[in-house]
């Protein structure tokens, strides 16, 4: 975590120290749940191993419905339901075992109080997210299913290495079939 933040801002010996302290560690299986959808999200989490999903249950289809995909180095939480504290509406889960280390609500209040320039640091997180977000709904409105399977190759090797293609066609808002199908097809 300490060499995500430093690939944006520095940090001193004692910064590194006092962000370590108010992190916890938390190990997860396969399938168990950072958080459950109607629980307040009270952890940021930063991935160290292995791999989650963030996902809504339609509620017509009872289908999982992928909203984000999290492997090593990178960020998972509701950031709605974390910033507001207030019940989440989805559900994260390990896709693998996985490893993750917590900062809570008001340890992240705290933090940004003590190290201001780490607001910068989740300022560029949230930008890069929400560029993210914003190149995944063009995407799925005006690419077809091969073209954004294209895309998240390009863009996310590492997650089309680690994570099951089934969740990568949900989040791509594809079936598994039809990625399949694709995936056979040669270029």
């Amino acid at each position: 975590m300490i060499n995500n933040i430093q690939r944006y801002i520095s940090l001193s010996e004692e910064e590194k120290n006092y962000l370590n302290s108010i992190c916890s560690i938390k190990h997860l299986h396969r399938g168990d749940h950072l958080l459950q959808e109607g629980a307040v999200c009270r952890y940021d989490a930063f991935v160290l191993e292995g791999s989650l999903k963030g996902y809504i249950i339609d509620p017509v289809s009872g289908r999982e419905e992928i909203l984000f995909l999290a492997i090593a180095d990178w960020w998972a939480c509701d950031l709605e339901s974390f910033h507001s504290q207030t019940a989440s509406s989805m559900n994260i889960t390990a896709i693998t075992p996985a490893t993750v280390a917590l900062i809570s609500h008001s340890a992240f209040n705290e933090l940004l109080e003590r190290i201001p320039k780490l607001e910068k640091y989740f300022r560029i997180i949230l930008q890069n997210h929400a560029a993210a977000l914003q190149t995944r709904i063009y995407l799925r409105n005006a690419q077809d299913a091969k073209s954004r399977y294209k895309t998240f190759l390009q863009k996310y090797p590492a997650l089309n290495a680690a994570i099951p293609q089934y969740l990568i066609a949900s989040y791509l808002g594809i079936s598994a079939e039809m990625l399949s199908k694709i995936r056979a097809q040669k270029d």
